[in-house]
């Protein structure tokens, strides 16, 4: 008996021992509260040396954050039991500026924010937010800026690695008013921690708001003791999305700034290209002549301390005249018959799920399968404004009407589609639309004989856009191809907005396709060729007896029929010879 309470009494020991231990290695938290005066201004930008981030610019799941430095700071998720839903709000009692944000990169003195709402059972505490932020050996400064509606908030930090959390119920407002500033000095015991904060209703207030009490978030800033903040830099020419014809000098200008220091140098690039760079302002580079393209430039700011932050970048053409290339965009019509405008071709997507395809039959396929931007899966809706029609389809012969598309979310998601482009004029309508979106519809020939056509009217808050695009188009030279992209350049709703892609038709004199030889064989001492044709096109057999460098002679010359064509070659001379087939 004695020994087993002995060796009882011993574990115990050991097992304390371990607890302590365990405790010992802990990180610490330190917190401390502070009110915002009603009408003061934050300075996310200054603060927010590491990170920044601010919530319901627009809506509530807005979110603008520091841009050109890694997100460190985490969206919020909604916390409580039953019901709880985010709402967006303006007449916050303090306003937020930043000079450096995404995807508004400046914002003077917004009052906007988000709050819980505790919809059922409504008189349940715990509604609220909650948020994380990276925890490691460093110290660390988080900032959390928060507010109450006829009611007290809780707010708790604490640390995945253990140690005392930070607990404080100092806000407390009987109606709207001003809120404040939690501030967090915090680090772990060992890297790869996480701080995560919640910030919760925990009593009401008494009176007619008593239903409705609630607690709001605004923004969060992260720094640390000797941060270095970056500076900042925006191309400020050429104009994002311009076309110019060449031969052009293009004049790039740079601003930049730094917060805690001085900018030493702004470099600036096309791609990946260092185009050149200047130590002081005006921060400006010619750019000689370049050639015909596309091209994505940007500008490279370096500050005193050896911080570089690149600009976003800014999209331009250079591109000759000889093609056409012109567009529209107007409201959509409530109904289109798809039979009638795409006398070339057509396609429907969606009509019964996500993949499905519907497209014109009986003619040579000159619209191919649409391509997704990024990866986001794509999704099916069935309440579009225009209600599609056609009596021509595969696999579906007829439709009276279907209201069905495809969408997908995210930013910077979408469509993008090439179709074939030559001398000959041709017309594609795009019916596409959005919600809670910013879109971009982009246009371009791959020759780059003509500008380009951009357009970034399709913009809604809280609401949908349904449109159709008309191109009318012509490359200056056979076997090009008309690009065309469309897709989210900003989100007012980051959960649910997209951009939503229908149908595309097509009029005008068919594509010349490639020649495809279906059959070549010898037939005693004569040789046969087959190929496909198409009607409107002539086709040019030629051969050579070598390849190296080869002189094409004439064979024959026949018009298309749409069949397959047989030219026979009678008893050609040689060992050798080899042919090929030219299509106009």
């Amino acid at each position: 008996m004695n020994s087993i309470a002995r060796v009882k009494g011993r574990l115990l020991l050991l097992a304390l021992a371990g607890f302590c231990a365990a405790r010992s290695e802990a990180g610490t938290i330190s917190g401390s509260f502070e009110p915002i005066a009603a009408g003061s201004n934050v300075d996310l930008t200054i603060v927010g040396k590491l990170d920044w981030v601010h919530w319901g610019l627009q809506t509530d799941s807005s979110i603008s954050r520091k841009s050109g430095t890694p997100p460190l700071i985490s969206d919020y998720s909604v916390l409580g039991t039953g019901l709880v839903y985010p709402y967006q709000y303006s007449d916050n009692a303090n306003g937020y500026t930043w000079y450096d944000g995404s995807p508004s990169i400046t914002q003077t003195n917004t009052t906007t924010g988000v709050w819980a709402y505790q919809a059922y059972p409504p008189e349940l505490l715990g509604s609220g937010f909650q948020i994380t932020a990276p925890a490691d050996t460093d110290l660390k400064t988080l900032q959390v800026f928060v507010g109450t509606f006829a009611a007290r908030g809780q707010f708790q930090a604490t640390l995945s690695d253990g140690g005392l959390p930070y607990t404080d119920t100092s806000l407390f407002n009987s109606g709207n008013g001003p809120g404040g500033v939690y501030v967090l000095n915090y680090k772990a015991n060992t890297p790869g921690q996480t701080l995560t904060v919640k910030w919760t209703l925990s009593q009401r207030a008494a009176g007619t708001n008593s239903i409705t009490g609630n607690v709001t978030l605004q923004a969060a800033a992260l720094t640390r003791t000797n941060a270095n903040n970056p500076p900042f830099t925006t191309l400020v020419s050429p104009a994002s999305e311009l076309g110019l014809i060449a031969p052009a000098d293009i004049h790039l200008e740079a601003t930049a700034q730094d917060f805690d220091g001085y900018v030493t140098n702004v470099a600036f690039y096309s791609g990946s290209t260092r185009l050149g760079q200047t130590g002081s302002a005006p921060y400006t580079l010619t750019w000689t002549n370049p050639a015909v393209g596309h091209y994505f430039l940007t500008s490279l700011a370096t500050d005193n301390q050896g911080s570089s932050r690149g600009s976003p970048q800014v999209e331009m053409f250079i591109c000759t005249n000889g093609g056409m290339l012109s567009g529209s965009v107007k409201d959509a019509a409530p109904t289109a018959d798809l039979t009638t405008e795409g006398t070339l071709d057509w396609v429907h997507w969606g009509l019964v799920t996500n993949t499905s395809v519907d497209r014109k039959s009986g003619v040579p396929q000159v619209i191919p399968a649409v391509n997704l931007i990024l990866t986001n899966p794509v999704q099916r809706y069935s309440d579009n404004f225009t209600s599609f029609s056609w009596n021509d389809g595969t696999p579906t012969l007829a439709t009276n009407g279907t209201t069905t598309g495809i969408f997908v979310s995210r930013l910077d998601s979408g469509f993008r589609l090439t179709l074939p482009a030559d001398p000959e004029p041709r017309t594609a309508r795009f019916y596409v639309g959005g919600y809670g979106v910013q879109a971009n519809f982009e246009a371009y020939l791959s020759d780059f004989s003509a500008l380009p056509y951009i357009d970034n009217s399709v913009s809604n808050v809280f609401d949908n856009s349904y449109v159709v695009y008309t191109l009318n188009y012509a490359s200056a030279s056979p076997g090009q191809f008309l690009s065309i992209t469309y897709s989210a350049a900003s989100l007012f709703d980051v959960d649910f907005g997209n951009v939503t892609w229908q149908a595309v038709t097509l009029q005008g004199p068919a594509a010349t396709l490639p020649v495809i030889i279906t059959n070549a064989f010898r037939m005693g001492d004569n040789f046969v060729l087959r190929f496909t044709t198409q009607t409107n096109r002539n086709y040019t057999v030629q051969f050579t007896e070598s390849l190296g460098p080869p002189f094409w002679n004439d064979l024959v010359t026949l018009p298309g029929t749409g069949a397959i064509l047989s030219v026979t070659n009678q008893a050609p001379a040689g060992d050798q010879r080899y042919y090929r087939v030219r299509v106009q």
